[in-house]
This record gives C-alpha cells, structure tokens and sequence, in this order.
C-alpha cells in the first residue's frame, strides 16, 4: 500500500499528541480526544495506548522545543538542549 501526504500527516500529528501528552501539554482527557482524532482509534483506546506513557524523564524527539523561554535557558550547552 502506497503512503500518501495525508497519511504522513496523520503520522506527524499522532506522534505530536503523544509527545505533547508525555511532556505534560495535555491532560488524559484531551490527549485522548487529540490522538483518537487522528488517528481513527476509538477514544477508549487511544486513552488505553496513552496511560501506558509514564510522564517523567521525557526525551526531546522532536525538531524543535514548545517549552517557555526559560527553561530552555536552563538546558543551553548541555546534552538535552532543545532546538528552537
């Protein structure tokens, strides 16, 4: 099956929701209504898939950072500096 541009959004934005659940953006409740959008599961399984996340020592895996100003201040010059 052939991956088209709209199933690689749905990729970009599913792992977006995870991350942004794991980092503490968001809470279950909107996590869950955030990733069953889209992706198409239904919510009781997206709520399922994200309570197996623990929400500590998180790793930055995106490209850029949404943390405020200074705390991304606070990690300049070490290992888990975040981009901009």
């Amino acid at each position: 099956m052939a991956k088209t541009y709209l199933e690689e959004i749905q990729h970009r934005q599913a792992i977006e929701d995870m991350v942004d659940y794991k980092r503490g953006l968001r809470n279950l409740k909107t996590g869950t209504k955030a990733l069953s959008e889209s992706t198409g599961l239904s919510p009781e399984i997206a709520e399922a898939l994200l309570k197996t996340f623990s929400r500590d020592n998180v790793t930055q895996i995106r490209g850029y950072s949404k943390e405020p100003e200074h705390l991304r201040k606070s990690k300049i010059g070490k290992s888990n500096e975040p981009k901009r």
